[in-house]
């Protein structure tokens, strides 16, 4: 009786000792059990090929020249022409002579 427990025993032992760990986490779900020799190597082997890798250009770089205002040049006037007021009766220029009992000449001021 101690020799059969004994081989039944042995048997299960081998059993449990021989199942390979779930291979889940491949995505290939599957126990395997077998009997005979111990194998410590996956049940079968698998042979697939890993992803494809994927070479992705660099994105184009586009540098661009920051914009340029350009202030217009301001619109000049031509200055308002000024002129000398000149009295002949008094022989003088204004503010010197504050009237005039004439009318007064204008005189184009010299230019320095």
């Amino acid at each position: 009786m101690r020799k059969v427990t004994s081989i039944a025993l042995l048997a299960i032992a081998l059993f449990l000792v021989s199942a390979a760990p779930s291979e889940a986490w491949r995505g290939h779900p599957g126990v395997f059990i077998g009997v005979g020799p111990v194998w410590w190597g996956p049940p079968y082997p698998y042979w697939y090929y890993p992803p494809p890798y994927y070479v992705y250009s660099p994105p184009p770089v586009i540098v661009q020249e920051p914009p340029v205002y350009i202030q217009p040049a301001p619109v000049l006037a031509p200055p308002p022409e000024t002129y000398w007021y000149y009295c002949p009766s008094a022989k003088a220029y204004y503010p010197t002579a504050p009237t005039c009992p004439e009318a007064w000449v204008k005189v184009p001021p010299r230019p320095e």
